[in-house]
């Protein structure tokens, strides 16, 4: 199953209302489609990184998206597990 993961998911600086699934405490200041790609690389899922894509709600910036290919995690836990890796590089 392909899921679809669009940087504002995880990004601290949008409202939920703009497109964040995570609580602030919980998402990034603006992520990076490379650590995103990073994390995902670190978790060892496949995924594939699309520069030329447009988030629905901001169809004029080209914010770009991560397709990941996987079974076991929900989209959520994939978005958590995301935020938490980004962080935690962050911090170091």
């Amino acid at each position: 199953m392909k899921t679809v993961i669009w940087p504002v998911y995880l990004d601290s600086t949008h409202t939920r209302g703009q497109g964040r699934k995570l609580s602030k405490e919980q998402s990034v200041k603006e992520p990076k489609l490379r650590e995103i790609s990073q994390a995902l690389r670190k978790s060892k899922i496949q995924h594939i990184v699309d520069h030329s894509k447009s988030y629905p709600a901001s169809w004029w910036e080209k914010s770009g998206c991560v397709i990941v290919d996987q079974e076991e995690k929900t989209k959520m836990e994939l978005i958590r597990l995301i935020a938490s890796t980004i962080n935690r590089s962050r911090r170091n």
